[in-house]
């Protein structure tokens, strides 16, 4: 098992930079995910560490190897893609064991491949299956076949592409889970590509946010959850993504307020913002609520989603829509009604609305 180090690497295409001067470290046995949007650059790291797309610069390692110029055969990593590129003429055995045949310089005798073979198809509830072709298969279980056959290599890191966009949602859920379990047995040093925040949320040890080419945040999910570094990250990160809003910051009896043409909010500190700085307030819709208070906001609601375990009242504030999420058995607000919003000023955050940086 080995960890995954890129110390400043970029990669472009032509005059088109896909991922620039990329500083991460994947320690050995995490599952690190790498989230973004389509055309992020995300998949265009995941592929270097494959070794399916050359440096333009920088340097990368696995270990303690350099491997800017080893052949991916050579670089022991296994990759899932999201198409399942399986072999239809093969059964599900055959399609497992095929990494250990086609690879001379990793072949293994009949007996190590039998077994191999029947672990990988026990940790992904497959030997019932063994004997099928894939065209008898589910989607799902199409998937758990591409993933087993990366296990029965044993390789030092685990590549994942985007593997669950191809299955409905209740099947996602389930492999979701199995993956977690699987990374607990094995260990393995995990690299998973994803655009979706639910995925990065729930499966990660720590999470890589990527835009436009360049880390935005490294950490645990719900550090990043609970403090963006960026308005990207706020946006991003979180469904509904955070509640933002132009402001001033101003002092009322020392403590920051920052008010809008709409009213204000109560913050619990301003970090290095001062009296009179315009700012971006962020708060997320579980620290909102309708109410009444010294700082509060005055807005429209504009529609109410019932979602069975709770709602979400959304109001218009100005020219922002804002997102209150309250339980069921709270009092229901009609369309069209005024209220105000009060936020938790512990729960408040401040950005620069020129860097977009997080400024308390």
């Amino acid at each position: 098992m080995s960890g995954v180090t890129f110390a400043q690497v970029t990669k472009a295409f032509g005059s088109v930079t896909a991922v620039d001067s990329l500083s991460l470290e994947i320690v050995d046995g995490e599952f690190m995910v790498l989230l973004g949007p389509s055309g992020c650059g995300k998949s265009t790291a995941l592929r270097m560490i494959a070794g399916l797309e050359e440096i333009t610069s920088g340097m990368l390692s696995i270990g303690d190897r350099v491997v800017n110029h080893v052949p991916p055969r050579e670089r022991d990593i296994a990759m899932v893609f999201q198409s399942y590129a399986l072999y239809p003429h093969m059964t599900v055995r055959k399609n497992i064991e095929s990494p250990l045949v086609a690879n001379r310089s990793a072949r293994v005798d009949a007996a190590e491949r039998e077994q191999r073979v029947q672990e990988a198809a026990r940790a992904l509830d497959l030997t019932d299956y063994l004997d099928r072709k894939p065209g008898e298969l589910s989607g799902g279980q199409r998937q758990r076949v591409a993933l087993a056959r990366a296990i029965v290599r044993r390789p030092e890191v685990f590549l994942m592409d985007e593997p669950l966009s191809n299955l409905d949602a209740k099947l996602r859920t389930q492999t979701r889970l199995e993956l977690v379990e699987l990374h607990r047995r094995l260990g393995t040093t995990i690299v998973y590509v994803t655009h979706d925040q639910v995925e990065a949320m729930t499966m990660a040890d720590r999470i890589a946010i990527i835009d436009h080419g360049r880390l935005q945040q490294v950490g645990a999910p719900q550090a990043v959850y609970d403090r963006p570094a960026n308005l990207f990250v706020a946006g991003f990160v979180g469904s509904p993504p955070m509640n933002t809003l132009e402001g001033t910051v101003t002092f009322v009896g020392g403590e920051p307020v920052i008010t809008t043409g709409h009213g204000a909010l109560a913050a619990s500190q301003a970090g290095t913002a001062a009296e009179g700085d315009a700012v971006v307030v962020g708060v997320r819709s579980e620290h909102l609520r309708i109410g009444s208070g010294p700082a509060a906001l005055t807005g429209e609601v504009e529609n109410v989603e019932l979602l069975g375990h709770e709602r979400h009242v959304v109001v218009r504030v100005g020219d922002a829509l804002l997102v209150v999420r309250q339980p069921t058995d709270a009092g229901a607000a009609v369309v069209g009604e005024t209220v105000t919003l009060v936020a938790e000023p512990t729960a408040v955050h401040l950005f620069d609305p020129a860097t977009t940086e997080r400024v308390n």
